[in-house]
């Protein structure tokens, strides 16, 4: 019996540590129900993982981003660069509140969707300056006051100083914005 109830356990921290791979910001609530546990125990797993909550893992990834950015710095971001691989892809997640709603509305202003992806695609591109020479843009759904926006770049195509950059969108498990952007590095004036 308590062989069993171990070998469970085991299973149970292997998946765990797949879902986190696969996304370090998944909440112990989302890790529970995936895991078909109680978030007490989730806990408790993580502890004897030596595994860091939502909040220091957000943090660590946030820090590990930021030394990797160049063609920007931080506070020029529209949300927190949480990912980082320079010319690969990049990953940021914007809070929203009532600041960025249109008015008398809860519906997020969609220049900030816009801000956030656009800075981000900037961002992936490890240059010493970066522009957004062009962009498609396509918003498929509002996002509301409350919601937390994911944004995930992917550098594609790569000639001379002009880079594709792919941004999606997602306010939970909505895709809500997809952007193409050309990205073009620049000599400083």
């Amino acid at each position: 019996m308590e062989k069993e109830r171990s070998q469970v356990k085991s299973l149970r921290h292997k998946k765990l540590i797949g879902l986190l791979d696969s996304d370090p910001l998944i909440s112990d609530n989302g890790l529970a129900a995936e895991l078909g546990v109680s978030v007490g125990t989730i806990r408790l797993d993580r502890e004897a993982l030596n595994m860091p909550g939502l909040r220091e893992r957000t943090r660590l990834m946030a820090s590990r981003a930021s030394s990797r950015l160049t063609s920007m710095k931080q506070d020029e971001v529209l949300g927190e660069i949480i990912e980082l691989e320079p010319n690969s892809k990049a990953l940021s997640v914007f809070s929203t509140n009532r600041e960025y709603a249109f008015r008398h509305t809860n519906l997020i202003a969609d220049h900030y969707i816009y801000a956030q992806s656009a800075t981000l695609a900037i961002a992936v591109v490890r240059e010493a300056l970066a522009i957004v020479a062009a962009a498609r843009v396509q918003f498929s759904q509002s996002a509301y006051v409350g919601e937390k926006l994911t944004a995930s770049a992917r550098v594609g195509t790569h000639k001379d100083n002009k880079y594709v950059v792919s941004v999606h969108t997602r306010a939970g498990d909505r895709e809500i914005f997809v952007a193409r952007f050309v990205v073009v590095a620049i000599e400083a004036i």
